[in-house]
């Protein structure tokens, strides 16, 4: 009797931004995003952002995208890591470097350059919420699907 492989499902991660004035304090913050990261364990990296400091073009985007969510108050937005395109762009990168790939020159600042501009993806984004509630929901949620 042959006995299949069980093939190992990779577990789909996401990363949570959390849009915020300056006037927020960094206990609210926390205690939001410890929230969000336990909810359903899928939040792979969080950030907090100051909307007012952050690029205008993007919260253009996502306010065409989800017209309903106030940018004046809190917010939530959610995408999914893809390491997949994160990996492309590392590649690409070290391919116009390879002097520098070659001598381990390349700081680390540039991969995460890459990471974060890949994940806080606007045009990218799966849901965004004013509502903490509906942020987890929509994470307890893409849990029992992805699984």
């Amino acid at each position: 009797m042959f006995f299949k492989k069980k093939e190992k499902s990779i577990q789909v991660l996401y990363n949570v931004l959390v849009f915020t004035s300056d006037s927020t304090n960094e206990d609210t913050l926390q205690e939001w995003t410890d929230q969000l990261m336990d909810a359903a364990e899928n939040v792979g990296t969080a950030e907090w952002i100051i909307a007012e400091k952050y690029d205008s073009k993007e919260l253009e985007i996502l306010k065409g995208r989800f017209p309903t969510v106030d940018q004046q108050q809190p917010f939530f937005q959610i995408n999914e890591i893809d390491y997949t395109a994160i990996r492309n762009e590392e590649e690409k990168m070290e391919n116009t470097q390879k002097w520098r790939k070659f001598f381990n020159l390349i700081p680390l600042e540039n991969y995460l350059e890459i990471e974060d501009r890949i994940v806080s993806d606007t045009s990218k984004a799966l849901f965004c919420t004013n509502d903490l509630n509906e942020a987890e929901l929509f994470l307890v949620k893409q849990a029992k699907i992805d699984n």
